[in-house]
């Protein structure tokens, strides 16, 4: 396992700060709603910010192993470039298997940026999956970003006459619609 130091980070400094052969005990979120589809033809729209990039580059590494067709896009969210954790591994992946769209929030000299102001500036793209089931949404991170993220898929979904919340909750029945934030 590979951690990265970040100023004023609770786990990353914890885990850094361990004597090499320590043991540690580690427990999280698990069980059967955070999964990938079964369909390869699925399409995944990845919505994470920080270190809920992880499960998103679980997500990458499988669907790239696995074969599948139905492709991948990730709006990720950091405050710069150099706080991305993950983000060597990412950019590996083929722009054909993953639409990265990074969005930095405190670059100096440049505007704030959240993952919902991206989704946003991408609404036609976006309004595409919202209309297709065989889209699965997955959004992890800091639980602050939910709003911002839920008005944004709400703005998106009016565009072209969809109600977001039934559309959400049809999603979440089907098993297409994941939230884990924190």
């Amino acid at each position: 396992m590979t951690v990265k130091r970040e100023d004023k980070g609770l786990a990353s400094n914890y885990l850094c700060d361990l004597k090499q052969g320590e043991d540690v005990q580690v427990t999280g979120p698990f069980g059967a709603t955070f999964l990938l589809p079964s369909k390869p033809d699925a399409h995944l729209l990845l919505i994470c910010t920080g270190t809920g990039s992880a499960p998103m580059r679980a997500f990458t590494m499988q669907r790239q192993r696995s074969g599948a067709t139905g492709g991948m896009t990730m709006f990720f969210g950091a405050r710069t470039p150099e706080s991305l954790p993950y983000f060597g591994p990412l950019k590996k992946v083929p722009e054909a298997i993953l639409k990265q769209h990074l969005v930095f929030s405190r670059v100096p000299d440049q505007a704030k940026e959240y993952v919902q102001d991206r989704m946003i500036a991408q609404e036609d793209a976006i309004a595409d999956m919202l209309q297709d089931d065989r889209t699965h949404i997955y959004i992890c991170g800091l639980r602050g970003m939910e709003e911002g993220v839920e008005k944004a898929l709400t703005s998106i979904a009016e565009s072209v006459g969809i109600q977001w919340i039934n559309q959400r909750d049809v999603m979440r029945e089907d098993g297409r619609y994941h939230v884990e934030t924190y």
